[in-house]
């Protein structure tokens, strides 16, 4: 269980509605399985959706707080296939923290605009598929 200073903190993050406007980033490792970091102070927050799938009730986020220098320092997992009481906190934060670090608003707005004027544009080249060959 985390402690309950990084509980509050979690849920100042979910409660402020200044914090879609903080500054959450992509998380350098592993940007395609949804994970994003915020640095407050002398720490930082990491949150990452293990699975994303409400629907299917398999849904699960872990955040983290680690030390500027990437030393873990406290976490908390909640899933929501064991009713986990942080869950609905966890995802919460996790959407707002998606939201913020791909600019949603400002993403929508442009793509409202093309809609409206009837503009459309060329689509970026796919970026390909990481493959793991398996060595057996």
């Amino acid at each position: 269980m985390a402690s309950p200073q990084f509980l509050h903190l979690l849920d100042q993050l979910h409660k402020n509605t200044k914090s879609k406007n903080l500054a959450w980033q992509p998380a350098r490792y592993a940007p395609a399985i949804g994970a994003f970091c915020l640095a407050l102070g002398e720490g930082v927050i990491r949150i990452i959706s293990k699975n994303d799938d409400d629907w299917m009730m398999s849904a699960s986020y872990c955040a983290q707080l680690l030390t500027r220098n990437g030393d873990l320092v406290d976490e908390i997992e909640a899933s929501q296939l064991y009713g986990d009481d942080y869950f609905t906190l966890l995802r919460d934060v996790f959407h707002s923290a998606r939201g913020a670090a791909y600019q949603l608003d400002r993403l929508i707005d442009g793509m409202q605009d093309d809609l409206e004027s009837g503009r459309s544009r060329e689509l970026p080249p796919e970026q390909e598929e990481m493959t793991h060959d398996l060595p057996f």
